[in-house]
């Protein structure tokens, strides 16, 4: 998919950056079976478009970072791309908190300053359009006044616009020692649930997301017309604005209050909004208009933030996130793609302990799934804040993780062993990703045993050797886990490196995270 009528994807363009020391391939639609011709590093590359019009080309890795151009030609047309750059490339997918931008971080007037006296020199950016739908028939594309974007040096004018997270971890990246080009392409969206990143196909092809998602959707769309979908915006946008109204006024009338606190009286912005053929929530929706134009990116690790979206339906995000995983990597034609996964922070308000639910199937994914790593902000969140303004503590862990000169992600128990003493038993945890666990506050695991008793053991020293955690009981507990909550005040286990414990919940009988 193009908003462009190039020859080349509109990815493609004056000033990118790919991967270097890997292969990579450029590409776009065009007439079907035409020829295609592609001039590179003094090579010719010959193929030809498909009966779709789709072509690409694979380019061999180039080692060094040295600028250079790429001409395509086809059927008398002639496009060319200059001042290419290679180094590491990153692709920063999800929702909200990832899209959160620089501008509106609590650091950005600091950052600013410091990109005025080139502290951060090479860093680069390239925003997906976010592009909500395209009419089939008229090839109509909303919203309307969308506009093409372009590959971006930062710099103190552009850095605004930039992913928060994106650029400290490209900070924490320079800051490890690593010198070359670096660079991220933000594909994300605020608000949407992992299933609009996923295929039709993929979701059709799960009984139960079938049920949940697609059949939801089209039953609650099924025989309206285009004035019955905008007669049910405009109700809901009404909503929305008294909404806001109350809200503004109960904070002009109690401006000691927190946002947080008058949002817990006043109620949530009401969410979402009513289905119709052309909102991005729908689903598959952003997988059409937004992933479609990626697909011939080439990439060194994705990273995904998601699921706050998610926690009104926790119970299927086991089944959404390996499938949507699935879908990045078989879009970008990367299997075996790294992906660094962010486990959601602390935040009081989602429905139940459905945030919980999330980090579970977050930790269990990472463990399951090859090449993907959990890396945890459980000790970032703010209890009454879902987008907390300070990203520089989330970037700059993940900059460090993903420069790979310590562990992979996140210390977690990837094993537990039940020891029988007479009448008293032993749990021993070992942690992974940790030569070391040691406490920064007060800490509790919570024992859940068969008679429905539930306890707190408060942790101490004693309960470490290296990177063990021992509990000795009195009886056998049904389950044990730890910040297994929406938010909790005592996020205290950290590895060495002062990574925290990822939360977690183990059924001692059948002894699975």
């Amino acid at each position: 998919m193009k908003l462009n009528q190039n020859l080349l994807a509109d990815i493609f363009q004056d000033g990118m950056v790919f991967p270097r020391n890997k292969d990579f391939k450029v590409g776009g639609y065009i007439d079907p079976n035409q020829a295609v011709e592609v001039e590179f590093d003094q090579k010719n590359y010959l193929t030809k478009s498909d009966a779709h019009g789709m072509w690409q080309v694979i380019l061999p890795a180039v080692s060094e970072t040295s600028v250079k151009k790429l001409i395509v030609k086809s059927n008398n047309e002639s496009q060319t791309i200059s001042d290419i750059k290679f180094g590491r490339v990153y692709l920063l997918g999800g929702q909200s908190n990832i899209e959160y931008r620089l501008k509106d971080e609590e650091h950005y007037q600091k950052i600013s300053s410091d990109l005025k006296s080139g502290k951060y020199p090479n860093l680069y950016y390239y925003n997906v359009p976010q592009v909500d739908y395209i009419d089939s028939k008229t090839g109509e594309v909303k919203p309307k006044n969308l506009q093409l974007e372009s590959w971006h040096h930062i710099n103190e004018n552009n850095a605004g616009m930039v992913s928060a997270i994106g650029f400290y971890m490209m900070m924490a990246l320079r800051e490890s020692g690593i010198k070359e080009p670096l660079a991220v392409v933000d594909c994300f969206k605020g608000g949407t649930s992992a299933s609009v990143w996923i295929k039709e196909a993929d979701l059709a092809g799960e009984t139960e997301l079938k049920k949940a998602f697609l059949d939801k959707y089209y039953e609650t769309i099924a025989g309206k017309s285009w004035e019955d979908f905008d007669r049910e915006t405009k109700a809901y946008n009404l909503t929305v604005e008294k909404h806001n109204q109350d809200l503004a006024k109960y904070l002009k009338m109690h401006s000691d209050t927190s946002l947080s606190t008058a949002k817990n009286i006043v109620g949530h912005t009401p969410w979402p909004p009513p289905y119709r053929p052309d909102l991005y929530t729908r689903p598959s929706g952003l997988n059409e208009t937004m992933l479609k134009q990626i697909e011939f990116g080439v990439f060194n690790q994705m990273i995904w933030y998601q699921g706050e979206n998610d926690t009104d339906r926790a119970k299927y995000y086991d089944k959404l996130l390996p499938l949507l995983l699935h879908t990045w990597r078989q879009t970008i034609h990367d299997p075996s793609l790294p992906v660094k996964l962010i486990q959601l922070p602390g935040y009081a308000d989602y429905p139940g302990d459905s945030g919980a639910k999330i980090r579970q199937t977050q930790l269990q994914v990472a463990r399951t799934i090859p090449q993907v790593d959990l890396v945890s902000f459980i000790d970032g969140g703010e209890e009454h804040n879902i987008h907390p303004t300070n990203k520089k503590i989330t970037g700059m862990r993940l900059g460090k993780i993903v420069a790979g000169n310590d562990y992979a992600g996140t210390p977690y128990v990837n094993k537990m062993e039940v020891q029988s003493k007479g009448e008293k038993y032993r749990l021993i945890f070992n942690v992974a990703r940790c030569q070391r666990l040691h406490l920064e506050k007060e800490t509790y695991l919570k024992i859940s045993c068969f008679d429905k008793k539930v306890e707190q053991i408060k942790l101490s020293s004693d309960n470490f050797q290296k990177n063990k955690l021992i509990i000795d009981l009195d009886e056998l507990p049904q389950e044990v886990s730890y910040a297994y909550e929406n938010y909790s005040h005592h996020i205290g286990l950290y590895n060495e490196l002062n990574y925290p414990l990822s939360p977690f919940r183990i059924n001692c009988v059948k002894k699975a995270l």
